[in-house]
């Protein structure tokens, strides 16, 4: 910074010192003129740019230099997990937008959570009790197996495959054996236990 205010000084001195002299110019020279007032006009632009820059470094406040620092703190990512893959998958087959199925619970999830449990008359927090996790696990396992008779169940709810969800709940909490094959590959009724 310091050799280019030599180096300006030094040309404003040399114009400003040396005699005038008619001078007769072709377009060559005019040209030739355009380009060295461009380069020399651009770093003088960039040299007022970066002193306005550095003046206001200097005079703001440290507390603002810090807030500004304190916008760039990124978070880490969400951990992936197989239980959250598991949750985003079921939540889209029944229609509660949970968006890529990549195992992290962000809030696209958490809304999609929070959708599901004020469909099934829950409290919509965005977390998943165990209760409800099991629920939706469940129901998606069993309508996934189910074959032709989960089409046919769609059919007769008016909430399409959302309505499998209640449906199945109240299929789990009378304790009725649906004769399917459950999560754990063994024939056995649902209750309400879990």
């Amino acid at each position: 910074m310091f050799s280019t205010r030599i180096t300006s000084t030094a040309l404003a001195a040399a114009i400003a010192f040396a005699p005038a002299a008619r001078v007769a110019a072709d377009g060559k020279d005019f040209i030739a003129g355009a380009l060295i007032g461009g380069v020399v006009g651009s770093q003088i632009q960039k040299n007022v740019t970066r002193n306005r820059a550095n003046q206001q470094s200097i005079f703001t406040a440290p507390a603002q230099r810090q807030a500004t620092t304190q916008k760039r703190t990124y978070r880490a990512a969400i951990p992936a997990t197989q239980e959250g893959r598991e949750i985003q998958a079921s939540l889209n087959y029944f229609g509660f937008n949970a968006g890529t199925v990549d195992g992290q619970l962000g809030g696209q999830t958490r809304s999609a959570i929070s959708e599901y449990q004020s469909y099934m008359g829950y409290e919509p927090s965005g977390h998943l009790t165990s209760f409800e996790k099991e629920l939706l696990l469940r129901s998606h396992n069993r309508a996934q197996a189910g074959g032709d008779q989960t089409f046919r169940q769609i059919a007769a709810t008016p909430d399409g495959t959302r309505g499998l969800l209640k449906t199945y709940r109240a299929e789990f909490a009378n304790g009725a054996s649906t004769g399917s094959t459950n999560v754990y590959g063994a024939q056995r009724a649902f209750t309400s236990d879990y």
